[in-house]
């Protein structure tokens, strides 16, 4: 079967009521956690930081931002609608429906994106790396979290949109669209790493 994101999001929408019950819930859970406490590490001395959360979900990552960073100006965007009506009531972040690909925000914007167990849906990657380059703030960090391949674990063990791709591609794909060399931090047994790169 091949990766159909429109099928991707629609199928995300319909699970948003639920997103975060459960045992992938409780696992959700902890990834945000740990990348909520990477996300505050790189923005320690902002005052009053302007946040983005690309594929914001159900809105636990911002829930999380808040209370982390009280003064963060914090916005999220999602393409499914069910995962925006959710986070909207839950978070007092605002929230978007857009993509990746497609951020309807100026040029400079934020001093942090952050993107948590979404990248590997993103259509594409190359044009939504752009984007969130786009709307940084000179010297503003960008932390993509997901499944990165490694040598041990290639992509095709998650199927189709089951996987960001290797670090490789990933380190190629930032590069171009204007950021540094990443930083690589592992988050969740070795499988789910966090690339930090600048603006």
């Amino acid at each position: 079967m091949t990766f159909d994101p429109d099928r991707d999001i629609a199928a995300y929408g319909r699970r948003a009521a639920g997103y975060e019950r459960g045992p992938r819930g409780f696992l959700h859970g902890e990834i945000v956690r740990r990348v909520g406490v990477l996300a505050v590490s790189l923005i320690d001395g902002t005052p009053e930081p302007r946040i983005l959360d690309v594929g914001c979900g159900s809105g636990a990552l911002l829930r999380l931002l808040a209370r982390l960073r009280p003064d963060a100006r914090l916005t999220g965007v999602d393409p499914a609608a069910g995962m925006v009506r959710e986070a909207v009531a839950s978070t007092r972040a605002k929230v978007l429906q857009a993509s990746a690909e497609a951020l309807p925000f100026g040029d400079g914007a934020f001093d942090l994106v952050v993107s948590s167990s979404s990248f590997s849906h993103w259509e594409d990657k190359a044009a939504g790396l752009a984007e969130c380059r786009r709307v940084l703030a000179p010297g503003g960090a960008l932390l993509l979290a997901d499944v990165f391949a490694t040598r041990g674990l290639p992509v095709r063990v998650f199927g189709p949109g089951g996987a960001a791709g290797s670090r490789e591609w990933a380190e190629e794909g930032m590069g171009a669209a204007g950021f540094a060399v990443p930083l690589w931090r592992p988050l969740f047994a070795r499988v789910i790493w966090g690339a930090v790169a600048r603006a």
